[in-house]
């Protein structure tokens, strides 16, 4: 499922590129990019529904759905006119981005209810997915829209491959023991489940200002999946080097997803993200230096690489922030409906700084780096409460504590 969805969602700098430079001749790029940030915003954004449909124990009717929702959307975009601007925005924007959305926390979420002790690792293992969907897609609708099978067959045979794949996770979540758990039961035999609302969250320091580090770094985050195909093609280097560029980066974002996972007991998960975060908003002013094909590979590896690790440690960061396994669902998709925000908004902005003809790299470069700079801040600000809180959850509990261990809360937060 994440093949299909964040997998899917990191292509999309191919469709960008293609609607700029001849399928949407009348719109500018800023225009365009209101498809991608609409489709963005569902995915991610719809997690404050589609997280409250998770935890009331709809996992299978959301795929199923998903599923039918993906290919029907996909096979509208197969069949929209050029320069036809609001087709692609009703069928992939919307349509798309609501069947993403169905599926993509809830294969994150799901995790959460089978796995504790390595949960962490077994959620990077499985957003490693979206890795390889990053990897065979691009470079599959290249070949296909710059080829003889053109635009409206590429999409086709694009839907047909991702039906394919959903339907086998659909056969699979029948299996026994393959939804969510059951909530505990009082001997009545009454649920007792004490959850709170999404907006009691915002009360926790360290959930607070966790959020907004992660939405000001989607506001500016996609600036280089979006972008940096254009940019190549602008700036003269060989198409057929940059056609491989969001592929290079999503093949670079595959080891970041397991690696700073598999190293979360070690270094911790809060002090992985913050210097991911900085580290792509530092490649992000960088892009204003990228004139040549040594640029375009070196910021797709790097960033591929940051972005890849704050994406898969996001899911058990906000685990981590969860004290309810019943609350796990709701807290991901409201942070995941706010970051779907940040990138419905941010894309458009830096498109608009961007230009239409005589693109100005500069402006959105320094916008989008601010933005992940900014969240940095908030994110060492989260970092810092979650250590408070761990550090009295230790002064409250010692039983079972070694006293003779130092605590190591600012290592492992």
């Amino acid at each position: 499922m994440q093949f299909c969805t964040s997998g899917y969602v990191n292509a999309f700098g191919v469709y960008q590129d293609f609607y700029t430079r001849g399928y949407l001749p009348n719109s500018s790029a800023s225009t365009i990019s209101w498809i991608g940030s609409m489709n963005n915003l569902l995915v991610f954004g719809g997690g404050l529904i589609f997280g409250r449909l998770f935890d009331a124990g709809y996992f299978r009717f959301m795929l199923h759905g998903g599923t039918v929702l993906f290919i029907f959307c996909l096979f509208m975009v197969s069949i929209s006119q050029p320069d036809h601007w609001y087709q692609l925005f009703l069928a992939q924007g919307i349509g798309l981005g609501i069947a993403q959305g169905l599926l993509y926390l809830p294969s994150l979420a799901i995790v959460g209810h089978h796995f504790k002790r390595r949960r962490t690792m077994v959620m990077g293992i499985v957003a490693t997915g979206a890795s390889v969907g990053g990897i065979i897609h691009p470079i599959m609708l290249n070949q296909l829209f710059q080829g003889k099978v053109g635009f409206h067959n590429g999409v086709r045979i694009s839907a047909a491959m991702n039906g394919f794949l959903l339907i086998i996770a659909n056969i699979i979540s029948l299996q026994p023991g393959t939804g969510t758990q059951k909530r505990e039961e009082t001997a009545s035999g009454e649920r007792v489940v004490k959850t709170k609302k999404f907006w009691q969250f915002f009360g926790e320091p360290a959930y607070a200002t966790a959020v907004a580090g992660n939405f000001l770094f989607f506001t500016g985050g996609y600036f280089p999946l979006f972008y940096l195909q254009l940019s190549g093609i602008t700036h003269g280097v060989d198409p057929t080097l940059v056609f491989y560029s969001i592929a290079i980066m999503n093949a670079a974002n595959l080891p970041g997803r397991v690696i700073p996972n598999r190293l979360a007991n070690r270094f911790g998960v809060h002090n992985q993200m913050i210097v991911s975060a900085a580290i792509c908003g530092a490649l992000a002013i960088a892009f204003i230096g990228m004139h040549n094909a040594a640029g375009v590979v070196l910021i797709a590896i790097i960033y591929g690489f940051a972005s890849g690790a704050y994406v898969s440690l996001l899911a058990p960061m906000l685990a981590g922030l969860s004290p309810n396994v019943e609350e796990m669902g709701n807290r991901m998709g409201t942070c995941f409906a706010l970051g779907g925000l940040a990138t419905f908004i941010g894309p458009p902005i830096m498109g608009a700084l961007l230009g239409t003809s005589d693109y100005k790299w500069i402006r959105p470069s320094l916008f989008s780096g601010c933005c992940v700079l900014v969240g940095v801040i908030f994110m060492i600000i989260a970092r810092h409460f979650k250590i408070r809180d761990v550090e009295r959850k230790r002064r409250e509990n010692p039983e079972g504590t070694d006293t003779k261990v130092p605590p190591r809360s600012r290592q492992i937060v």
